[in-house]
C-alpha cells in the first residue's frame, strides 16, 4: 500500500476531537493541555517484541497498549497519541493501523498524527500523553512516580503474573488505566509503575528509585493461569515479563482499607516490602536470601 493511501485510510478512522484540537492531516497536531502532562514513547520491533507470523492487527494493538500502560503506571488519563510506522511491503499496514487505532479508541485516546515510511522490518513507535484525572471534589489529581516509595511500604500488584509469551498474551496486553487512576487518587499509595520486564526486574527498579531495598515474597505472588502447572511457577510469575499489571507501594497500615475499597474484579495481592537498606532479596523457605533472578530483558 502506498503511503498516501494509508494516510487517507487512517485519517478516515472515526473519531471526534474537542473544539480547538487538530488531528491527522497537517504538519503537527494541536491540543489544549489541561494541566501537567505525562508523556511517553514506546517502540516495538519485529523479531524483538513480536514475530513476522503474528497477526498484523494484534501487533498494532500491542504497540498501542504497551504505550498506554506507561500512562497507567503514573495514574494518568489518556489525552492523545501519535504514531511512527516503519513498515515493509510484506506487512498489511492498514491492518496494523486498524488494530492500533481500535486499541486507542477502546481507551478514549484519539490518534492525532504521526509518520509512515517503508522499512526492512516492521517497527512501530507510539507516543502517548495524558493528564491526572480531577479528584471527586474537583481539585487537580496527581501523577504518581516510581520514586515515592518509603521504607516499610507494602508492595502490591493488580493481577496475576507470568506466562504471557507462552500463551500469546503479550500481543493482547491490558493497560490498567482505571486501576492506575484509582491508585493515584489514594493518598497512602506512594509509588506506582507497570510490570513490563517482570516483577524480579521491576520491583528493584522501584526500590532503587525510592532509595530503598526490596524483599519479594515469591510464595505470595499471584500466578497467572497461563503458567504451566508443572513449571517453576514462582519463578515464571516473577520473571516472564510483559504482564503490564501495576506495582504499587502502599503504606502497610492502610492495606486492609485498600482491600475493602478496591473496586475492580481482580483483587490486589501483596508481593513484598520496601526495605530501609539497599539490595534485592527474596524470602525462601523461611530464610531471606539475595534475589536469584533478573527478570526479563530484550537483548540489543
Amino acid at each position: 500500500m502506498r503511503e498516501n493511501e494509508l494516510i487517507r485510510q487512517v485519517a478516515a478512522f472515526p473519531q471526534t476531537l474537542p473544539d480547538g484540537w487538530l488531528g491527522i492531516g497537517d504538519d503537527c497536531c494541536i491540543w489544549r493541555p489541561g494541566g501537567p502532562t505525562a508523556l511517553s514513547t514506546d517502540a516495538i520491533v519485529e523479531g524483538r517484541h513480536f514475530l513476522s507470523s503474528d497477526p498484523p492487527a494484534l501487533v498494532g494493538r500491542k504497540a498501542a497498549a504497551a504505550a498506554l500502560s506507561d500512562l497507567a503506571a503514573m495514574g494518568a488519563r489518556p489525552i492523545g497519541a501519535v504514531v511512527a510506522l516503519c513498515c515493509p511491503a510484506r506487512w498489511d499496514a492498514a491492518a496494523v493501523m486498524t488494530g492500533l487505532f481500535q486499541e486507542l479508541s477502546r481507551h478514549a485516546c484519539p490518534l492525532l498524527g504521526g509518520d509512515t515510511t517503508a522499512a526492512d522490518q516492521l517497527a512501530i513507535t507510539v507516543t502517548v500523553w495524558g493528564e491526572a484525572p480531577a479528584q471527586a471534589d474537583g481539585r487537580p489529581g496527581r501523577l504518581l512516580r516510581r520514586s515515592g516509595g518509603k521504607p516499610g511500604d507494602l508492595l502490591i500488584v493488580t493481577g496475576p503474573l507470568g506466562g504471557s509469551f507462552a500463551s500469546g498474551r503479550h500481543l493482547r496486553p491490558e493497560p490498567r488505566l482505571a486501576e492506575g487512576a484509582w491508585l493515584a487518587s489514594i493518598p497512602w499509595v506512594h509509588a506506582l509503575m507497570d510490570l513490563s520486564d517482570g516483577l524480579a526486574a521491576d520491583a528493584p527498579k522501584m526500590a532503587a528509585a525510592s532509595g530503598c531495598g526490596v524483599l519479594l515474597l515469591p510464595d505470595e505472588v499471584p500466578v497467572h493461569d497461563d503458567v504451566p502447572v508443572m513449571a517453576d511457577t514462582a519463578r515464571q510469575a516473577c520473571c516472564d515479563g510483559e504482564d503490564y499489571e501495576l506495582l504499587a507501594a502502599v503504606a502497610p497500615e492502610h492495606w486492609p482499607n485498600l482491600q475493602l475499597a478496591w473496586p475492580f474484579p481482580v483483587p490486589p495481592a501483596r508481593v513484598g516490602w520496601l526495605l530501609p537498606e539497599p539490595g534485592a532479596f527474596v524470602e525462601a523457605g523461611g530464610r531471606v536470601i539475595p534475589l536469584p533472578w533478573t527478570g526479563f530483558e530484550h537483548h540489543s
